[in-house]
């Protein structure tokens, strides 16, 4: 298209640098707003543009929209449209500033004539209004846009996003039709709010409970908010809450008990009146005495983990008052709120403990610290948590990676003496001190060996004991001093992790999932994560039963959890399945399926029969039409037959008909591999 010269008020030539497919205005690169995200990889910031184009056509990215080597046009009073002979192009707004160059979107419509501004994103030709925001032009559609206005009187903090506008017929928000224009609206003391015939909105949706009905409002001409996510309608508490986060779902519900005389909002997840104090989810609070956000330090550390600087700041989740501790609106068992503070970080004590967020640790509390080794221009500075028996973790369990990680805030703090570190570093003077000839080492595998120190992976591993250090199976190991995962992941720099303090001596594998140390039961489920311990487990009564599941004269286990609706007296537990007269279970969760215990039959582990009627492969029911249920029978794990046909399982859910030569051809080779 040429411009006409009608049009020259409204749109001035712009000069685009062209190579290849990508377009670039004053030196920002233009890319598709339907791959925007994409040329974040690109980091164009002070890149030239030939190098920036050569680097995007090099990974394939999709080219600038725009036609290429064509004239274009930019608006003069809407710098973000741009023209060419095809369509419009709308700039969006957020990207050249954050990222360094433009998203573009192609629009499916175009300007006709003069393009008018009516405030707050609205704006109208000849032809139609539009809405601009971040991400798109909005269209509108059923307006008169000729009379569309501000609707008066708007309250001067309401903005852009939220102001209503009107053309004498509907009532637009963001622009989309809201309300009628004969409709009773008013504003509230929020952007956000709006009362429409006598109901109280956020955005377009009428306040609604968590299943989605409307929230009954007593007084809604009265609703004001009192902060964010806290209002009230001069009877009731409303309150603003959600569902997930990344993706959330909100809903209103009231407090209808709160004195309104003394209610005080402390922060977007707590609040207070007299009485109680309230959490964001709906959880009230008799509280002690003053209830208020704890109070943390924000510390800034140098090289050698010494304070340099310190911020105040208060929390999102923890609260305390004059007895208690609360986390995200719950009582934190056995902590005391008028001594509890911040440490730094996730950590934090009072006068007989520490925690990790609200989880307490086992460590001498007055010997714990917690820094950090700040480290300017790197990605990574190590934060340092522990007491004078190891780093937190540790258990003290250690090594000469610890150690040295360890060196320069000992060396820095002085005034801490006999801790860990201290101890390694006279022990180590004494090694050294005795020059006494260093046993052979004896490898006994997984990375271990043994001699006058276990070492790891080459390192000597302090806090073991070498005498009576032996390999449990795979992944665990144990010493006179306890037991220990092995850690595979990172075996380079971890040390092994205790999880219980009892001798190797009385360990005993039920099988590879649960196993005990002579006093407890533990499940080991994830071989990288440490056994859990079955805390209600009777150890002498304890049997496994394969495939996850458990019992004891208490229960019934499927990986560790106690299944409340198996009897351990009437339960029979076949392969993966586990059932009474009336409850069949798989991999720990109900099985609907009708059945009696006298049909029940577990041809294979992951196989139910029920009868000559029903065939299951864990959950999922198997075609029997082809099988004759009667004479099926299970050759090996991967072949079963009957008394026509031979079958292959696939380990998943389904069963394949093959040949006998096919069944014995696979049959041969597997006995060949195992001689």
């Amino acid at each position: 298209m040429t411009t006409p010269d009608a049009d020259a008020a409204q749109w001035e030539p712009l000069e685009l640098e062209w190579h290849g497919d990508f377009a670039f205005m004053v030196g920002a690169l233009l890319g598709d707003e339907s791959a925007r995200e994409i040329y974040i990889m690109l980091a164009p910031a002070g890149k030239p543009p030939l190098e920036i184009a050569q680097e995007a056509s090099a990974r394939h990215f999709p080219p600038s929209p725009l036609c290429v080597r064509q004239r274009v046009w930019r608006h003069r009073t809407c710098p973000g449209l741009l023209r060419d002979s095809q369509r419009d192009y709308y700039l969006l707004p957020q990207y050249l500033a954050r990222y360094g160059y433009h998203a573009v979107q192609a629009l499916p419509f175009r300007f006709n004539g003069i393009l008018e501004n009516l405030s707050c994103h609205y704006w109208r030709d000849q032809c139609s209004a539009y809405w601009f925001d971040d991400y798109s032009v909005t269209l509108m559609v059923d307006v008169k846009h000729q009379d569309l206005a501000l609707l008066e009187p708007a309250p001067a903090f309401v903005s852009a996003e939220c102001a209503l506008f009107s053309d004498g017929v509907n009532v637009f928000l963001s622009g989309k039709v809201i309300a009628n224009a004969h409709d009773q609206i008013r504003y509230t003391n929020h952007p956000a709010y709006r009362v429409i015939n006598g109901q109280v909105y956020r955005g377009y949706q009428r306040l609604h409970q968590k299943d989605g009905t409307p929230l009954p409002i007593a007084n809604p001409d009265g609703f004001r908010m009192l902060a964010r996510r806290w209002g009230t309608d001069g009877v009731s508490i409303i309150v603003q809450a959600q569902q997930g986060s990344s993706v959330a779902y909100e809903y209103f519900y009231r407090i209808d008990n709160a004195d309104l005389a003394t209610f005080t909002v402390l922060n977007e997840r707590y609040a207070k009146d007299g009485q109680r104090a309230y959490y964001l989810t709906g959880k009230s609070i008799r509280h002690m005495g003053n209830f208020q956000l704890l109070n943390c330090r924000q510390a800034e550390f140098d090289e050698a983990g010494r304070v340099v600087s310190e911020s105040q700041y208060q929390h999102e989740y923890l609260a305390v008052d004059d007895q208690f501790v609360y986390a995200a609106g719950t009582r934190v068992r056995g902590a005391h709120g008028p001594s509890f503070q911040h440490l730094g970080f996730d950590f934090y004590r009072d006068h007989q403990r520490a925690y990790c967020r609200n989880k307490p640790l086992q460590v001498d509390v007055d010997s714990f610290v917690v820094a950090q080794l700040y480290h300017a221009g790197r990605d990574y500075s190590p934060v340092l948590v522990g007491d004078r028996n190891g780093p937190l973790g540790s258990d003290g369990v250690l090594d000469e990676a610890m150690q040295l990680e360890w060196t320069p805030f000992f060396e820095a703090h002085p005034q801490l003496t006999d801790y860990w570190w201290h101890r390694l570093q006279a022990q180590d003077k004494a090694h050294a001190a005795l020059q006494e000839d260093i046993p052979a080492r004896r490898v006994i595998g997984l990375g271990f060996e043994l001699g006058r120190q276990v070492y790891f992976h080459g390192r000597p591993i302090t806090g073991l004991d070498a005498a009576s250090f032996k390999l449990v199976g795979e992944h665990l190991c144990g010493d006179v001093n306890g037991l220990y995962l092995i850690p595979y992941h990172c075996a380079d720099r971890d040390v092994p992790e205790r999880f219980s303090t009892e001798s190797v001596e009385h360990f005993t594998a039920f099988d590879s999932t649960y196993l005990s140390d002579g006093k407890t039961v533990y499940c080991h489920r994830i071989f990288y994560h440490c056994p859990q311990p079955i805390l209600k487990a009777d150890i002498a009564t304890f049997v496994s039963c394969g495939h996850g599941w458990a019992k004891d004269s208490r229960a019934v286990y499927y990986r560790g959890q106690a299944k409340k609706h198996l009897d351990p007296d009437n339960t029979q537990i076949l392969g993966t399945y586990a059932f009474n007269s009336t409850l069949m279970m798989f991999d720990g969760k109900p099985l609907d399926v009708a059945f009696s215990p006298e049909e029940v039959s577990v041809p294979h582990p992951h196989f139910l029969q029920l009868g000559t009627r029903k065939l299951f492969c864990g959950r999922s029911p198997v075609s029997a039409r082809r099988v004759d249920l009667a004479t099926l029978v299970f050759l090996d794990d991967r072949h079963a037959r009957d008394k026509q046909r031979f079958y292959r399982y696939d380990g998943h859910a389904a069963l394949t008909e093959v040949s006998e030569e096919d069944y014995l051809l696979w049959s041969d080779m597997h006995l060949i591999a195992a001689t």
